[in-house]
């Protein structure tokens, strides 16, 4: 089983749109750019994919869409949500945007009960088109 979620947050920061849907509708003068994508998985229960897209203009981002890929099983494992989701500035100043997403996926544990598994990551975007990922993981296990 796979879908995809494109644009589930809402953004409410001076400067950018306030939904993704607005986002989708703005124009980009300049092309659109992609960061790098994360992928974390538990081969052959579920998978997880994050990246995001964004436009620059004048040298400044102004919109930002989230791009989110899950698969699960479908028999251990099942994906539940977006649980959360934000876009907010770097504070140092330099143009650059922090972007989060965690998703859920509801799969059976050793004793064959549902047990939560949120495999998250961040993505820093910058105005030049440069993107890193400076944490992803699964629950509180940071993954390298």
């Amino acid at each position: 089983m796979k879908a995809t979620i494109i644009g589930c947050a809402v953004v409410l920061f001076a400067g950018l749109p306030t939904t993704t849907a607005q986002a989708a509708e703005e124009k980009c003068e300049t092309p659109l750019l992609t960061s790098e994508t994360v992928r974390l998985a538990e081969p052959g229960k579920w998978s997880y994919t994050y990246q995001v897209s964004w436009c620059v203009d004048e040298g400044r981002i102004t919109f930002i869409t989230p791009h989110v890929t899950h698969e699960a099983d479908g028999t251990t494992c099942v994906w539940v949500t977006n649980a959360e989701e934000y876009e907010k500035p770097v504070p140092n100043g330099d143009g650059a945007w922090e972007t989060f997403n965690m998703s859920e996926f509801s799969c059976k544990n050793s004793a064959g009960r549902p047990a939560s598994v949120t495999p998250w990551a961040k993505i820093i975007i910058q105005p030049n088109g440069a993107s890193h990922i400076p944490e992803k993981g699964i629950g509180d296990r940071i993954v390298e």
